[in-house]
């Protein structure tokens, strides 16, 4: 009689279990096409230059110097690219700094 009740306890526990993994798989696949579309990206691109558009405006400008200097000289590309490694060491401390600020405040 025991074994009978534990038996079909088992069952059913596997069969919810089959049912959740079979839901969680198609939530799984819904987040994938919501993920793969592009309305997603632009969307959280928007956002992102809302959230941050000091940011935005930083990069986009030292995506714009690079692309200047690179169709000025096109041998000179790793060159753009050593200045805006070093903009970015500069930006990057001056943020750890403000950050920092911010947290002692």
């Amino acid at each position: 009689m025991f074994q009978k009740n534990e038996l079909k306890r088992l069952q059913e526990r596997k069969a919810l279990l089959v049912l959740q993994s079979d839901a969680n798989r198609l939530l799984l696949t819904a987040d994938w096409q919501q993920l793969r579309s592009p309305d997603t990206w632009m969307n959280e691109a928007a956002s992102l230059a809302r959230r941050h558009p000091v940011w935005v405006t930083a990069l986009a400008t030292a995506a714009g110097v690079l692309a200047v200097n690179v169709v000025r000289k096109p041998g000179s590309v790793m060159g753009g690219v050593g200045r805006l490694g070093q903009l970015a060491s500069a930006a990057f401390s001056i943020w750890k700094l403000i950050r920092g600020r911010k947290s002692e405040e």
